[in-house]
């Protein structure tokens, strides 16, 4: 889902925006955070997470922000290697020329937001790999999950991302992934083993989807506003599924390691 920004950082849908508003993933990251010192809700804890010790739940990929930055500082170090996983794209992206466009070094419109980020930590970039969808064979994909300690899970079509994880054989080695799993947006959401899509310009019905089976016990909303659209959401999912619902502003995240941590702004529903 796109979302846009006016002059005073406010969010609006593609439908909401007028042609002034720049596009929120096309331009660095300034919206006014909230203070993001890490808190819990009570004493929840809905997850079973003996495989994968930590995973990240995020709106955006930009982890060199300060008010992201002071809470992974302690999950991720230069000595990592990191794995940057863009199966997320829409049917748009056809070949490997449509995929460096957006992914390339040096030419793709989503390439530094992705990997200059973690440059902050002290990672250099060739311990940076990306898995190239078109161009990979399977047993390439699986070893450069296998052989890093950060997976980063891309935003954009998280039914699509299944989809290709599925069609490359990938979904088992990533559920079994021993390192820190950060995915935002549609990222986010497949570290679930279900969870649901809410109505938007890209998504005209809402659907429950399975995910990769990480994490399970509550769903996520994800760019959470709090529009009548995503509460209508919020409040299906609650009756249907009897789970809690967190809602990810753009200024949240969530860290799930023993505990569910939060950051930022993030609303829990139950």
């Amino acid at each position: 889902m796109k979302l846009y920004l006016d002059d005073n950082n406010t969010c609006y849908t593609m439908h909401e925006a007028t042609g002034e508003m720049r596009c929120f993933e096309e331009f660095e990251n300034n919206v006014k955070w909230v203070n993001s010192k890490p808190y819990v809700y009570g004493d929840i804890k809905f997850i079973d997470n003996e495989i994968c010790p930590v995973h990240v739940l995020l709106n955006t990929s930009m982890i060199n922000e300060k008010w992201i930055y002071m809470n992974l500082k302690s999950y991720i170090s230069k000595n990592d290697r990191v794995c940057i996983l863009p199966f997320s794209f829409f049917d748009d992206t056809k070949n490997e020329q449509d995929w460096n466009k957006q992914y390339g070094p040096g030419m793709g419109i989503w390439y530094r937001s992705n990997q200059d980020v973690f440059y902050r930590y002290g990672i250099s970039s060739s311990h940076i790999t990306w898995v190239n969808y078109f161009t990979d064979s399977i047993e390439e994909m699986k070893n450069k999950i296998m052989n890093s300690s950060v997976l980063l899970l891309t935003g954009g079509a998280p039914d699509l991302m299944m989809k290709r994880i599925k069609e490359k054989k990938l979904k088992k080695v990533i559920k079994n992934y021993k390192g820190v799993m950060i995915g935002y947006s549609a990222g986010a959401m497949i570290q679930l083993d279900a969870y649901h899509i809410s109505p938007d310009e890209d998504y005209p019905k809402f659907s429950y989807q399975t995910g990769l089976g990480c994490l399970s016990g509550f769903d996520v909303e994800v760019h959470f506003r709090k529009s009548k659209v995503q509460m209508e959401s919020v409040e299906k999912v609650k009756n249907d599924k009897k789970i809690p619902v967190y809602g990810i502003y753009e200024n949240g995240g969530m860290i799930l390691e023993k505990e569910v941590i939060c950051f930022g702004q993030v609303d829990l529903y139950e």
